[in-house]
């Protein structure tokens, strides 16, 4: 019976899961990317299609047998029920939209026109730094942000806050005016009060006349409970009289002055938590959703500037769709989506490196270095967070950005009496044919490199991959 090509995939171990009545996703046979690969089952006359977003891999059926089984060309018709034939047209991706560029404008976005500007901040600055103090006092919204990556010194630094509600109600109610708002009226006549959600309050502070903080924007991220009993689309609200310019936290050290590198994620929590792991290597910029059309012309001639701009929007289609936008506009952008989850903060909650994923997409020529020609490693701390291992050296972290697009395992074969008798690198030949250059640049590095012998060797697994190689034992085995 021939077989469908997805089939083909969960025979090959992999296991597509049905996104529409005519889509899959589904982890990798070629990176090993989690559900980057994209599967057409009805497409080219039924031998089904798929390519990968990730590495690019691509092809029917049949390519999916000669390339991941070694099957021959005439076996693999067979197994997909088609007649052989010469010289088969290659088959095309399916057409992609093309996204339009951003355009720049001048001033401040979306900002409410009657606003009573020094009246607005005010408020806003101490509304602020009242939610700031509850939060702090406030352990189970603490415990959530911790989990994100965002700890005690991390709220302090970006004046992040809680709005708890009062007077035992979900929400704070005022009169427009004592925000200096302009006043508005309902559809019965009464006038519009100003709602103040409970949440945790995110601010956007820029520095003002003599180095002072102005609050600009002030935005609350509604708790899931909440939203479940009123107003459940609105996960994120913005205080009227906010500006909606994208929240940009510059890089924190001299050596990225100018362009430098930019990381753009969508949430505000996601850049202040990149900001706070690698502030000193790249500049951080949330753009609050993925179909941002207009920057403000400041924020566009930065983004021009940049040397290299890594797009981490979250990894889903609308991610997808909005980094068309920043692939037109800027030719220096790329795109650089987590490598576990959806967002930088569900990699962190997963255990990646955040800080390692960043360095492996800024280009070998922009690492950072010193004004004396010195590479610049990574701190072994980030402010008030202690690592329980040493920094990957540049050629560890090196082999790790190049490990993880090669799927390779290393072993280490042990006697009786557990020590290590031997080792072997291996991978799917066929795959190596096709990816030689690839190979032999991870394997030459290994092989030379002092650093990353000595970072196998402290490697609790006996069977090292990608995913656990920065695994890290303090005690080194007595036998290697």
């Amino acid at each position: 019976m021939p077989a469908d090509i997805t089939d083909l995939f969960r025979e090959h171990g992999l296991t597509p899961v049905k996104k529409t009545a005519k889509e899959w996703a589904s982890p990798c046979p070629c990176c090993g990317g989690k559900d980057r690969c994209n599967i057409w089952p009805e497409q080219q006359d039924g031998r089904g299609y798929f390519w990968c977003r990730q590495c690019d891999a691509k092809g029917d059926g049949i390519q999916f047998l000669r390339d991941y089984t070694g099957m021959s060309y005439a076996d693999a018709c067979k197994r997909v029920g088609v007649t052989p034939v010469a010289n088969l047209k290659a088959p095309s991706l399916p057409p992609a939209k093309r996204g339009e560029k951003f355009e720049a404008v001048s001033g401040e976005l979306g900002q409410l026109d009657g606003v009573n500007r020094p009246v607005w901040q005010g408020r806003a600055r101490a509304f602020v730094a009242w939610a700031t103090e509850h939060l702090v006092n406030t352990p189970v919204q603490m415990a959530w942000l911790a989990d994100r990556g965002i700890d005690a010194t991390a709220v302090r630094r970006y004046k992040l806050g809680y709005n708890p509600g009062e007077k035992g109600n979900n929400s704070i109610i005022r009169p427009r005016e004592v925000w200096g708002l302009p006043p508005e009226t309902k559809e019965d006549g009464k006038p519009k009060r100003l709602w103040l959600p409970r949440g945790i309050v995110i601010p956007q502070i820029l520095t003002g006349p003599g180095g002072t903080g102005v609050v600009h924007r002030v935005r609350i991220r509604r708790l899931d409970a909440d939203r479940e009993q009123f107003r459940p689309k609105c996960k994120y609200f913005v205080v009227p009289g906010s500006a909606m310019n994208v929240l940009w936290l510059p890089c924190t050290t001299p050596l990225r002055e100018g362009g430098g590198i930019v990381v753009v994620t969508e949430s505000e929590l996601d850049a202040i938590l990149l900001h706070y792991l690698a502030g000193d290597l790249v500049h951080c910029v949330a753009s609050m959703t993925s179909n941002i059309r207009n920057l403000s012309r400041d924020v566009f001639e930065r983004l021009q500037e940049a040397l290299c701009i890594l797009v981490a929007l979250d990894m889903d289609k609308a991610g997808a769709d909005g980094w068309q936008r920043w692939e037109r506009t800027f030719p220096r952008a790329k795109r650089w989506p987590v490598p576990t989850g959806k967002d930088p903060g569900e990699a962190f909650a997963a255990g990646e490196n955040l800080r390692l994923w960043l360095q492996a997409g800024i280009p070998a020529g922009l690492r950072m270095v010193t004004p004396s020609g010195q590479p610049l490693d990574m701190p072994s701390q980030v402010e008030g967070r202690e690592e329980e291992r040493p920094v990957p050296p540049p050629d560890v972290r090196q082999l790790d950005a190049m490990w993880r697009e090669i799927p390779i395992t290393f072993t280490r074969f042990l006697d009786e009496g557990g020590n290590c008798v031997g080792t072997r690198w291996d991978y799917d030949c066929v795959w190596a044919a096709g990816h030689r250059d690839k190979v032999d640049a991870f394997l030459q590095l290994a092989d030379r490199s002092r650093d990353v012998w000595e970072w196998l060797s402290r490697n609790p697994e006996n069977l090292i991959t990608a995913k656990n190689f920065l695994n890290y034992s303090l005690e080194l085995p007595d036998e290697w």
